[in-house]
């Protein structure tokens, strides 16, 4: 669905160590007491491009914690769609973003960052009230389905009055045109909302960063540095 592989780009991987606090995950930690950032994966969970991007971010200071909601439930067996879809099933989305705002608040997160599955739960956390900044990167926010539904971002985008930012591939296969146009509509009508939105790109195309088509790998590198310039 998303990230699975590792990203030359994002240079070496850092030495982490795992926390525990509402959730679990690892910790990347920093140097010169630089912004607290949480990074929230999609379903495939921790996996070496997570961990790179979380170290690429420590190079710019950041005391990076990249979440693990899947943690409870084991490693996958196999790194495919249909065993990361069975292992989401297990997750209780309500109460994981429950766990995420007690999680933020012991531990002073300043910015969120959430990729695909992460990005809904980035959207679920702005809606609550979380202070701070908060990027979607390819959310989802017509919903997924589960056992303990959050709403879909769609329902309160409009009347969203926390700043978002959200980076879309314009062909984003999973969003397909008709949502597309419909996160066009409702950020053009909603100030508080800013969608950067890359032609040609398709749903998890930071990965374009380290590939071969001149216009995808800058559209990559131009998201990764959006990011960069709101986080830093």
């Amino acid at each position: 669905m998303c990230h699975t592989q590792k990203i030359e780009f994002f240079g070496e991987m850092h030495e982490c160590q795992e926390f525990s606090n509402a959730v679990d995950g690892l910790v990347f930690p920093g140097e010169g007491g630089g912004k607290r950032v949480a990074v929230l994966p999609d379903i495939y969970g921790l996996t070496d491009f997570y961990k790179g991007y979380a170290s690429y971010l420590t190079g710019f200071g950041a005391r990076t914690y990249l979440t693990n909601p899947w943690s409870a439930f084991g490693e996958l067996a196999e790194p495919t769609r249909e065993a990361a879809y069975e292992r989401r099933q297990l997750l209780k989305d309500c109460e994981h973003c429950d766990r995420l705002e007690d999680f933020l608040a012991s531990e002073n997160i300043e910015a969120v960052v959430g990729f695909c599955i992460g990005g809904n739960f980035a959207f679920e956390l702005a809606q609550r009230g979380f202070d701070g900044t908060i990027i979607a990167i390819y959310p989802l926010p017509w919903g997924m389905a589960n056992q303990d539904e959050i709403a879909p971002a769609f329902e309160y985008m409009p009347s969203l009055e926390k700043d978002v930012t959200i980076l879309m591939g314009a062909a984003d296969h999973l969003a397909g045109p008709d949502n597309i146009q419909k996160m066009q509509d409702i950020v053009a009508g909603n100030s508080h909302l800013t969608m950067h939105l890359y032609d040609g790109s398709n749903h998890g195309f930071f990965t374009d960063v380290d590939g071969d088509d001149e216009n995808l790998m800058g559209n990559a590198k131009d998201a990764i540095d959006q990011v960069n310039g709101i986080l830093f």
